[in-house]
């Protein structure tokens, strides 16, 4: 008799299990980016055709894979992140199984192109059913690894016929995508469709979770977020939860699917989205839908993460205990907030709309000295975040757009050049300091009268009123709520040698160091002084900012384009108060800066003195002797380290590291004597008060970008070294401006009143048609 069981074919076992792993190209596109993360990738970049069907390629600069993996890349069961069954107990990676590109391979083509640190060039190879076609080759690559996977379910028609049209194959990956970037803080994240030179999605990795959020979203869901926090629990394993919330202002029709991840891995989990959603329905209007991301890490042996093919699921234990623990948590936060509602009302058209609506008016009011040149009803025209918010109707979304009054770029869309290199435009130049005579002589020529010397800088310091972020986040600055600070060491070298050899980019440590609480009553009264100074309409302008271009580098002036209009800004003026605030909003917090140079003596505070002619030499040693008697204070609030090798001569003291305000930015180290210079004669040392707002005034003075001097390419008696030099300090300063400086300015400035004599509009695009009829 003929057995009617059979074991079935290799191949068809595996199409079904690549079946229950692989549904859509979104959870292929999952399994990679998960393996992308667990490489240590900082960046991961994904390009997307017809939903991925066709194409789905993703790109990382982690870790790479060894040729001599290779061959078994695409095997069933072949991980590096798993040995024992016991392992899972502890498995702290996303993958563990060893089938993603298995599975992948078995239902796609397959390219793989790696290239590791240690490997001289990059390695491709193509898989076909979990097999290695042909012998990998040696081409030009960098480090990290491209997997390009090309038309999925090729050999399966019937999931091919199952999958969706390629655009909602496509916003799954973003989906996707989205969730994963808001997670994975400190990871650079792209998507794009395949031919599109615009990019559907880009996260910086020095994005905060704030604003992941609101690039994912929009900004109603961003400034709508409360922090959500649980410590320790040891009875229930708990060892953390964190995310954010949205509030009880937040008001959101479309329903936005909770974030879950339990121990780093995006799951979904009906019984906490329940009990959560059901304590909003306590405190919401009907109708409205809240925003939930919530990162759960309970100790990895109370999780089983091997329940679900896909991983979208696990299950712990006290399940049920630790979501009545993060309901009840978040009845309370919200119980705290309860106390007052915002709604938003409609006005009914009927028919004709105000020329000034109250808003423009109030814009005309405040702002009136932007624009001292111009009509005041040119004000009548405002970017809808600015005026009409508060009256828009459903009649008022079908009045036509005008092309005079079409805003053609995006503030929030980063440009191709922001995710290059630094030395890929100017690998000549660099952050230096000189021996201590040639700064001084450079920076202090004897021909400076002290009178003149004490007013160099006025006009960036003068009349300067303090404010403080509004609790904006950015990476690329130290950020508040880290517990390390950041450290870099700058091994300095003369002038000259700087424009001759190339040296590398500074590189950052991070030192652990809990937050120091600063209590203050002088900086608390600060900080209040901040807040009063601060001008809604212009802080919003610079928000919303795209930056153009510098104008002028001897002046210090750049262009900026705010919705229809042109602003011409002084950027000194506008990044003394970026630094200052950040100066007082890390206070006794900030990263440091330590000096090297090639002789010790060149850091000494009397050679960097030397230079100012009209001091005394004792005058030179009461200003070193009142820094020296305050070493204490300026380094343990300002990260300003002294030190004196021989404790009885005061001409030993020497100057070892500065304060740390921008990542990605060193103030100009050729203004170090000036530095040291007005921290013996600007500060009064009488009132704590004046005294650190005083010293924080210099700092930030300090951290002002330098005037760049312009040179007549066409003029035969300049030599062609000093050109190339003038063109890439000049290049260097646009795309620190443009990558650093601005973005911080975007998401962190509050800008005081006293900045609307720094910004004038030049032009504005009803304006620039009624003169030429088109542009």
């Amino acid at each position: 008799m003929v057995s009617k069981i059979k074991a079935l074919d290799a191949s068809v076992v595996n199409k079904i299990a690549a079946g229950e792993i692989i549904i859509s190209p979104m959870n292929a596109l999952k399994e990679m980016m998960e393996n992308s993360i667990d490489a240590k990738a900082t960046t991961i970049d994904i390009l997307a055709k017809e939903g991925g069907i066709k194409i789905l390629q993703i790109t990382d600069n982690g870790s790479g894979i060894d040729k001599e993996d290779l061959p078994i890349l695409c095997e069933r069961f072949t991980t590096s992140k798993l040995k024992s069954f016991d392992d899972l107990q502890n498995i702290q990676t996303y993958g563990f199984r060893g089938e993603a590109l298995a599975s992948i391979s078995h239902i796609a083509r397959v390219t793989v192109t790696t290239k590791t640190k240690n490997d001289k060039c990059a390695w491709k190879v193509s898989y076909s059913e979990g097999k290695m076609i042909d012998e990998p080759k040696p081409i030009a690559g960098k480090d990290g690894t491209s997997i390009l996977v090309e038309d999925l379910f090729y050999n399966v028609p019937s999931r091919l016929r199952a999958l969706r049209a390629g655009n909602e194959e496509y916003n799954k990956i973003l989906d996707v995508v989205g969730r994963y970037a808001i997670h994975s803080k400190g990871i650079a994240f792209s998507c794009k469709k395949f031919g599109e030179s615009n990019f559907n999605l880009t996260i910086q990795s020095q994005f905060s979770i704030e604003d992941r959020i609101r690039t994912i979203f929009n900004n109603q869901v961003a400034t709508n977020l409360i922090p959500f926090h649980i410590d320790t629990i040891k009875e229930l394993n708990i060892i953390s939860v964190t995310g954010r919330v949205s509030n009880l202002n937040f008001s959101y029709k479309k329903t936005i699917q909770p974030l879950f991840f339990i121990n780093n891995r995006l799951i979904t989990c009906e019984p906490l989205k329940r009990a959560l959603r059901n304590t909003y329905s306590n405190f919401m209007t009907k109708g409205n839908k809240p925003f939930i991301y919530l990162s759960i890490l309970i100790h990895p042996n109370a999780v089983d993460v091997n329940v679900h093919p896909t991983k979208r699921e696990v299950r712990f234990l006290n399940q049920d205990a630790i979501l009545e623990k993060i309901a009840l948590q978040l009845h309370e936060e919200l119980s705290n907030i309860d106390t007052s509602r915002t709604f938003k009302t409609a006005t009914i058209l009927t028919g004709q709309r105000t020329s000034n609506p109250p808003s423009a008016e109030k814009m005309t009011k405040h702002i009136s000295p932007i624009s001292e040149n111009r009509q005041a009803e040119e004000f009548s025209q405002l970017p809808s975040s600015l005026s009409t918010q508060s009256h828009k109707s459903p009649l008022a979304n079908k009045i036509k757009r005008y092309e005079s009054k079409l805003v053609r770029t995006d503030a929030s869309q980063a440009k191709i050049t922001s995710f290059l290199q630094a030395s890929q435009y100017y690998p000549n130049s660099s952050q230096t300091i000189a021996s201590a005579s040639r700064v001084t002589s450079q920076i202090v020529p004897k021909a400076i009268e002290p009178d003149t010397l004490l007013n160099l800088t006025q006009d960036v310091e003068e009349n300067k009123e303090r404010i403080e972020p509004d609790g904006v986040d950015d990476n690329m600055i130290i950020e508040s709520d880290e517990e390390y600070n950041s450290s870099i060491k700058m091994n300095t070298s003369t002038l000259e040698s700087s424009q001759d050899h190339e040296v590398e980019s500074p590189t950052y440590t991070i030192i652990p160091r809990k937050r120091v609480d600063v209590n203050l009553t002088s900086i608390k009264e600060l900080q209040n002084i901040v807040d009063e100074s601060a001008h809604s309409e212009l802080t919003n302008i610079f928000a919303g900012l795209t930056y153009v271009g510098v104008v002028d580098p001897e002046k210090r002036l750049a262009a900026i384009q705010h919705d229809l209009k042109l602003f011409l800004v002084d950027y000194a003026s506008v990044s003394y108060e970026l630094f200052y605030q950040i100066a007082l909003t890390d206070f006794a917090n900030y990263g440091k800066i330590e000096l090297q140079t090639e002789t010790s003596d060149d850091l000494k505070l009397v050679s960097l003195l030397s230079g100012f002619e009209h001091l005394t030499s004792k005058a030179k040693l009461d200003i070193i002797n009142k820094l020296w008697g305050m070493k204490d204070m300026l380094q343990e609030y300002f990260g300003i380290e002294l030190i004196n090798e021989d404790s009885s001569d005061p001409a030993n003291v020497k100057i070892i590291s500065i304060p740390l305000l921008l990542k990605g930015y060193n103030p100009p180290i050729s203004k170090l004597p000036f530095f040291i210079y007005r921290l013996g004669i600007k500060i009064d040392w009488s009132e704590e008060q004046a005294c650190l707002d005083g010293i924080m005034k210099q700092i930030a003075l300090f951290y002002v970008p330098e005037v760049v001097l312009t040179l007549d390419e066409n003029d035969s008696t300049i030599s062609e070294e000093d050109k190339i030099s003038s063109m890439n300090a000049s290049a260097e300063l646009n795309e620190t401006l443009e990558n650093v400086i601005f973005p911080s300015i975007k998401r962190r400035l509050l800008a005081p009143r006293n900045l609307l004599k720094d910004i004038v509009e030049i032009a504005n695009l009803p304006g620039l048609y009624k003169v030429f009829e088109r542009c």
